[in-house]
């Protein structure tokens, strides 16, 4: 199985148990979808060895912990999918430097902290979704560097204060 490059178990509630080592051992994978299961348990800094990775889809589990840092070195994703789960802490700092990330799914789950100015740097976003967390801090201004973006939704974020004005730079923007 070292050269699979898809991997899409989805939608199998019955589905239990954590992510095995093993996973991360397959450097080949371009598409990881484990979304919809029951799975528990943290996302393994080992991440960081799928190099190759454009698509990742853990949404609609319930893993826990933290956001591994190592999620910087998947320098070819283009969607990244964490959403409804029961992460908790900060996004991390190498999360910034995607530069092919597209579709940025965090939703429903405990992440706090605030969103760094560094999401500016994602200038290929086209949705990102942070809606219903724990955030704290206001929405940083250079969001408005995220020009294809077209989806963006904070609701019930924890973030506060005034609308920046990069906000209102997002010429392409649908869906607020």
């Amino acid at each position: 199985m070292k050269n699979l490059e898809n991997l899409k178990i989805s939608g199998h509630r019955g589905l239990v148990g954590t992510l095995p080592p093993s996973l991360f051992e397959l450097i080949n994978l371009e598409f990881l979808y484990v979304n919809g299961n029951s799975l528990i348990g943290s996302v393994s800094e080992n991440i960081g060895q799928l190099t190759k990775l454009m698509d990742f889809r853990i949404n609609d589990n319930s893993f826990n912990g933290t956001i591994p840092d190592a999620i910087q070195f998947c320098q070819e994703l283009e969607i990244l999918d964490f959403s409804h789960n029961d992460l908790s802490g900060t996004l991390p700092s190498g999360l910034f430097e995607l530069s092919t990330l597209q579709y940025f799914y965090m939703r429903a789950n405990s992440l706090t902290g605030s969103i760094s100015e560094d999401i500016g740097q994602l200038t290929k976003l086209i949705h990102l979704l942070v809606d219903e967390n724990k955030f704290n801090g206001t929405i940083p201004n250079s969001i408005g560097l995220c020009q294809d973006l077209e989806k963006l939704h904070l609701q019930e974020s924890g973030l506060h204060g005034t609308l920046p004005d990069g906000l209102y730079d997002l010429i392409n923007l649908q869906d607020l």
